[in-house]
């Protein structure tokens, strides 16, 4: 999980701003401005360099959801218009995304019966924040492509904290766990190549890799085996 930083509320879209003024008081339930909505989401996806807060895949703004950092909890958080707790997660339609899933053919018959992840999968559950300083140190990437709790951790909170993430986020769900084995593999030929990780991992066009920190995880340790994997 790539740390994000906390977006302000000075940062809002202008349409989102007037809303707000027009509507004062008024929680996310009432929030029906299309045009204002698309505009905010906009902005989120931008700022995040159009990765999921999450799981780092690409996202556009019809792929994706505005996900409340401070779960709504069916509208009892005070924070549910408050920029600074929204962030763009992936998936916009779970019905669809699953329809698709099913269409194609692939296998998740070990995961039960939803290969949602993510912001919609989390529910109203405690995760770590993309918004925490913490957050980046918390994980772990093996080649294979799971995401583990980091084995460096000491604190048992942080421990409970990143076990907790990966399981009500469902961040090891065999797609993201396949996208980001491919994104390692494909730092370490580039690297094996010569191409420097700067460039591998360099924004173009106001978009970050996906996986970033998975292929970050593969270029660190390419490093530190004396650029060897064997």
């Amino acid at each position: 999980m790539r740390r994000i930083p906390t977006p302000t509320e000075n940062e809002a879209p202008d349409s989102f701003k007037r809303w707000k003024r027009r509507h004062s008081g008024a929680g996310y339930d009432r929030f029906r401005d299309s045009a204002a909505k698309a505009a905010l989401k906009d902005s989120l996806v931008r700022r995040q360099k159009f990765l999921c807060c999450y799981c780092e895949s690409r996202i556009k703004k019809n792929t994706s959801h505005i996900e409340h950092i401070e779960p709504q909890l069916g509208g009892l958080s005070k924070r549910t218009m408050d920029y600074s707790n929204m962030a763009a997660s992936c998936i916009r339609d779970p019905s669809e995304y699953e329809k698709l899933h099913a269409l194609s053919g692939s296998d998740f018959s070990n995961m039960g019966s939803s290969i949602l992840h993510c912001g919609h999968a989390r529910g109203s559950h405690k995760v770590v924040s993309p918004y925490d300083s913490k957050c980046e140190r918390l994980f772990f990437y093996s080649f294979s492509g799971e995401i583990l709790v980091n084995p460096d951790l000491k604190d048992a909170a942080d421990i409970r904290l990143a076990e907790e993430s990966i399981t009500f986020l469902r961040l090891n769900v065999p797609q993201l766990v396949n996208l980001r084995a491919l994104a390692m593999y494909e730092t370490l030929k580039l690297l094996e190549k010569g191409v420097s990780e700067d460039d591998i991992m360099r924004e173009l066009y106001g978009k970050l890799p996906p996986y970033i920190s998975a292929a970050k995880t593969a270029a660190r340790r390419w490093a530190e085996r004396g650029k060897s994997l064997e």
